[in-house]
């Protein structure tokens, strides 16, 4: 069968929140196939818990016939995620985290946006972080007049959650940051590695991404404590012309005065 979109979903130690994830995707997917959509969801459970293990193997809302579950010991979110790419059949990739939770629309509608071009990574419109803190934020459109590309070096402009041809994750594939390595934030260095390859961020209107705020177990504030970094991107090469350039106006402007 045909398959048009996979949700690649990597587990850890999520345990029953995970089952809330799940039934968040189901809805989404039943969104998606009233509107002419055939979909999969691409489990991966990496070093998992004993009971996130438990919800993937024994929860009755996950539908066997159209799910594929591995596991994996990779540590590591960026090889996992590569290694449930590789084995999903969708002409098309949703990147979904474990224990947050998407809008019923949000598989069609980016379906829909990413059909006007192949080069275009769609995000949700909005992100709603609830539970230990309540915000709401708009992502940017790069399509948008005013877009301040160099501003991503100070600044994520974009969640994890994304959604994209399938050709574009084998093509930019996540970068693996082991905690050992010294580096993080791997979708941080991977929206500034499609932007150095000409892929285009945009959002897909009136959808949004809901964030678990949590108080222990967040990978970005794990990676924070430990002084991680961002790896050097392609990206940053093409800031650097810009900045000389006005660097050497202001020192112009400065001899005139």
């Amino acid at each position: 069968m045909k398959i048009d979109v996979s949700c690649v979903l990597a587990l850890h130690a999520e345990g029953l929140i995970a089952y809330k994830t799940i039934r968040a995707i189901n809805r989404a997917a039943a969104y998606a196939t009233n509107g002419g959509l055939t979909t999969e969801l691409v489990i991966v459970a990496d070093r998992a818990t004993p009971e996130t293990r438990g919800v993937v193997n024994n929860s009755t809302i996950i539908n066997r016939a159209t799910t594929i579950i591995m596991s994996a010991d990779f540590g590591d979110l960026a090889l996992t995620r590569n290694f449930a790419v590789d084995r999903s059949r969708g002409d098309y990739i949703a990147i979904l985290d474990g224990d947050d939770l998407i809008s019923e629309n949000w598989l069609l509608a980016a379906h829909e946006v990413n059909r006007v071009d192949r080069r275009f990574v769609i995000h949700p419109e909005v992100s709603l972080y609830f539970d230990q803190k309540v915000v709401l934020f708009y992502h940017p459109d790069q399509r948008r007049e005013g877009f301040d590309e160099a501003g991503i070096i100070v600044e994520n402009y974009w969640t994890s959650l994304c959604f994209s041809r399938r050709e574009t994750f084998l093509e930019m594939p996540y970068l693996s940051t082991p905690r050992c390595s010294g580096f993080g934030y791997e979708d941080w260095h991977w929206n500034c590695e499609v932007m150095a390859r000409g892929f285009i961020h945009t959002i897909a209107p009136y959808t949004t991404h809901f964030i678990r705020s949590k108080e222990t177990g967040s990978l970005n504030a794990a990676t924070a404590l430990r002084n991680g970094l961002m790896r050097h991107s392609a990206l940053f090469d093409n800031f650097a012309p810009r900045s000389r350039r006005k660097r050497g106006g202001l020192v112009s402007a400065a001899r005139e005065n």
